[in-house]
């Protein structure tokens, strides 16, 4: 399974407006247990995108990687020459 931008956003924007707040009010104790969970395993994908990042980046810096200017899309792999 592969995670959209568009769902990374949609969730930003949930928890930016104070939803998910509203939505652990409401829940019972399993439930609210749940959604903490799902923050935990969040931030701790987090941490491992940032340490892929972290790597990739010093990696260029070094001049190990591509030569272009740094950005997100100057990570992914380039199409071998024909």
């Amino acid at each position: 399974m592969l995670i959209t931008s568009d769902s990374i956003e949609d969730f930003r924007k949930y928890l930016a407006s104070g939803r998910w707040e509203e939505d652990f009010e409401y829940r019972t104790p399993d439930g609210q247990a749940e959604m903490l969970d799902m923050l935990d395993a969040l931030f701790n994908l987090c941490e491992l995108a940032d340490d892929i990042l972290t790597k990739k980046l010093y990696k260029n810096m070094r001049g190990e990687g591509r030569t272009v200017p740094f950005s997100a899309a100057s990570l992914l792999p380039s199409e071998p020459e024909k």
